[in-house]
């Protein structure tokens, strides 16, 4: 009965918020960012991979809500809002995805960073992990220690991952 009545709190409290942020209230879109950011941040860095895009997609909710507030009661706030985030993130994928292309060069692999689509084209055939790896260091400009955390792998392992990726993406043009 108690989880009930919480849960009960939670969802008035966000639907009064979205209330006061359709109104106009910045205060309390401070206070949304404030309290749903790290739920927004998180299940778009799921779908993402990158904490940049998922940072834009904060971002891009918290315009939404002030432009286009629901004016409907939301009877289930964080999964609403975990599934504004996803797919978002999965818009923001594809637009992002048309901006650069990536042509191999023999110096290196990526050194010509034109447009993201491209580069997802070429390393569709590597393994996941040659593909996160790939992800990290050019998309992200993550180091390899950084990548290693990451991924709770040493760091001379991502490193002959990375080459090796490198290698079948030069073999393969």
């Amino acid at each position: 009965m108690q989880k009930e009545t919480h849960l009960n709190d939670e969802t008035h409290y966000f639907n009064t918020l979205l209330k006061k942020i359709a109104s106009g209230d910045k205060d309390s879109l401070e206070e949304f960012y404030g309290d749903y950011k790290k739920l927004i941040y998180v299940a778009a860095l799921t779908v993402t991979k990158s904490s940049f895009l998922a940072e834009e997609v904060v971002d891009d909710i918290l315009l939404k809500l002030w432009l286009y507030s629901p004016k409907k009661q939301i009877k289930n706030p964080k999964g609403w809002l975990y599934t504004l985030s996803v797919n978002s993130a999965k818009d923001k994928i594809k637009k992002e995805s048309q901006l650069y292309e990536i042509f191999p060069s023999e110096q290196d692999a990526f050194e010509n960073l034109v447009g993201i689509d491209q580069f997802y084209f070429e390393i569709k055939d590597l393994s996941e992990v040659e593909q996160r790896i790939l992800i990290f260091k050019f998309v992200e400009d993550m180091s390899f220690k950084e990548i290693s955390k990451v991924l709770k792998k040493p760091v001379s392992s991502v490193s002959s991952i990375y080459y090796r990726a490198l290698q079948k993406l030069k073999d393969k043009n």
